[in-house]
This record gives structure tokens, sequence and C-alpha cells, in this order.
């Protein structure tokens, strides 16, 4: 039997809050977020008032992307080139490399193993939504 920890409910929770907080605290730009567990699939999903209208699709793609892969997308593009292999080649037209999807971490255990992912966008600059989504990783504690 395999027994395998994942992010629920409750922590995509605090995660969405978490940012939804610190980007009005900010005065930040309105953002979408994406919750995902480990396989992938959608735990929450959040389209702040007023976020870009292509910011719903790439902040789910983000997550998605980080958790089937279990690396940031932001590493994506380099992964790829080492390998010799681009976005295409996975078949999969939901997968991205652009920066804003943080996978989640249980680092109880040796070697640390994927919780699931955080998809961030809104922002002109992918570092914004990186910087985004760890603040909701940051608030699991």
């Amino acid at each position: 039997m395999v027994e395998r920890k994942m992010l629920g409910l409750e922590e995509a929770d605090k995660m969405v809050g978490a940012i939804i907080e610190y980007t009005k605290q900010q005065n930040g730009l309105p953002v979408s977020i994406a919750v995902v567990d480990s396989r992938g699939d959608l735990l929450k999903f959040v389209h702040m008032d007023g976020a870009s209208w292509n910011s719903t699709q790439i902040a789910q793609m983000k997550a998605y992307s980080a958790a089937k892969f279990r690396r940031d997308t932001s590493a994506l593009a380099a992964w790829m080139a080492d390998m010799n292999i681009q976005l295409t080649d996975w078949g999969d037209p939901q997968v991205t490399s652009i920066g804003g999807g943080v996978v989640v971490w249980d680092e109880s255990v040796s070697p640390h193993k994927p919780l699931g992912a955080v998809g961030v966008s809104g922002w002109p600059r992918p570092d914004d939504d990186i910087e985004y989504a760890r603040i909701g990783i940051a608030a699991l504690g």
C-alpha cells in the first residue's frame, strides 16, 4: 500500500488567504492564484477582482506544471534545455515554463516529497509572481 501526503483544502485556503492579504497590504496588482495537490489536480482557484484576463489560465498552468515536474516553473526551461527537450515534446498543452509556479515540499522527510504546488499570475514580471507564491507557502508554517 502506498501512502502519500498531499495538500488539502485547508492548506490551500491558508495559502490563498496569505497571498490575497499580502497583495492588499502592498497595494499590489490583483492576481490569480491556483493551488494543486501533488498530482496536479486543482484544489482551489481565486481570480481577484481586476486581475488580468489571461492570468486565470496561466496561474492554473503554473501550479499544474510545478506539481507534474516537481520543479518550480522558473527552473523548467533550463532543465529542459539540459535534457535537449522542449515544452511541446510533452504533448501536454497545460505545461508552461513561465515563472510563478512553486512546489510545496514536505521537508519533514528525507528525501523531501512534493505535497503540491501553487501558481500565481498577474504581475508583469514572473519574479513577482514567484515572490507571491512563496508568501503563500510561508503561511503553512
